[in-house]
């Protein structure tokens, strides 16, 4: 059964009362429509909330997931297209990026993850520890054409 919006807000303010975030409309908006979205950027969200029809400036969405990235709610994730996108899931996991769309996608798989890391730790320069790893694997819709 489909989470009733009063009850998705809810939960919004107290996710940001968690994070030592006033809980105002905006933040509410901004917040709820990444967790639709998934992975946007800033445009992506202003748009999501209707644009310039909406209520919200581009401006005054970028600076609400810069607060809500500072509090930990969202991740920044760089793209190929030279966007900067936010996504909602800040655990360690890796990215398809469609070449073809210009969206981002999650990718899991814990082996993978794992032997990455593995090998990255392996080879590090002394000096150096590891923090995290970012992947972002290139791809697009298949054709008749396309190889694997």
């Amino acid at each position: 059964m489909a989470e009733r919006m009063e009850e998705r807000q809810l939960r919004i303010k107290e996710q940001l009362n968690r994070c030592g975030l006033k809980a105002t409309p905006q933040r509410v908006q901004v917040y709820d429509a990444m967790c639709a979205l998934g992975h946007a950027s800033a445009d992506g969200v202003y748009q999501h909330l209707g644009g310039e029809s909406g209520p919200l400036t581009v401006a005054t969405v970028y600076n609400v997931l810069e607060s809500l990235t500072e509090s930990g709610l969202l991740v920044r994730r760089p793209s190929f297209s030279n966007k900067m996108f936010f996504d909602v899931h800040t655990d360690s996991h890796f990215h398809l990026y469609r070449e073809d769309t210009h969206e981002i996608m999650d990718f899991r798989d814990e082996e993978l993850e794992r032997s990455v890391a593995e090998r990255v730790r392996a080879v590090l320069p002394g000096g150096l520890a590891l923090d995290r790893i970012e992947v972002q694997i290139l791809c697009h819709a298949k054709t008749d054409e396309t190889r694997d």
